[in-house]
């Protein structure tokens, strides 16, 4: 089968990091090219190699900006949000049940990821510091800067993760009754 030609793999594979900068999607996209590549090869037989690789590649940009699953950069700008004075916004983000359960883990670690794409070099340095749970005055003391500029850096951090999409958690001032 050609699929196991290591010069087809490292093609497709090629292919795909040219395509994609995060790496779980990037699995995702592989997957999809190995299947497109089998497929053509499935309906189009006596083809050369070159045809059937252009082809996925064809396939592949056709799939990303086809925007078929919901996170996609195609459907990202559609994604609804409450207003901050809608009616009842309050009451749902009560009854939210926050999990400590593998899907919050998860969740914490994609999102996490993909904030340090994003970040330049100091903010990185930063950013593990705060994931440890440290505070600006001990980060700037662990790296030997000011407190004020560990301040700028995080500043810089909470901008990319507002354009990210990464709201702050609101903690409701709500009394229990």
């Amino acid at each position: 089968m050609l699929t196991d030609e290591p010069a087809v793999r490292n093609a497709l594979l090629r292919m795909v990091m040219t395509l994609e900068e995060n790496f779980h999607a990037r699995e995702d996209l592989l997957q999809e090219a190995y299947v497109c590549f089998w497929s053509r090869t499935r309906q189009f037989p006596g083809q050369r190699l070159s045809w059937y690789l252009q082809s996925v590649n064809f396939y592949l940009h056709h799939f990303r900006a086809s925007g078929r699953s919901l996170d996609s950069p195609k459907r990202r700008g559609a994604q609804a949000a409450f207003a901050d004075d809608c009616d009842g916004r309050d009451d749902w983000l009560d009854s939210l049940d926050f999990d400590e359960g593998i899907m919050s883990e998860v969740n914490a670690h994609e999102i996490i990821d993909l904030l340090w794409n994003r970040l330049e070099l100091p903010e990185r340095k930063i950013f593990a510091r705060l994931v440890e749970g440290m505070g600006t005055r001990q980060i700037g003391r662990t790296l030997h800067v000011s407190h004020q500029s560990v301040i700028r850096h995080r500043l810089k951090i909470a901008m990319t993760a507002l354009t990210l999409g990464i709201a702050p958690v609101r903690v409701s001032s709500k009394s229990s009754p």
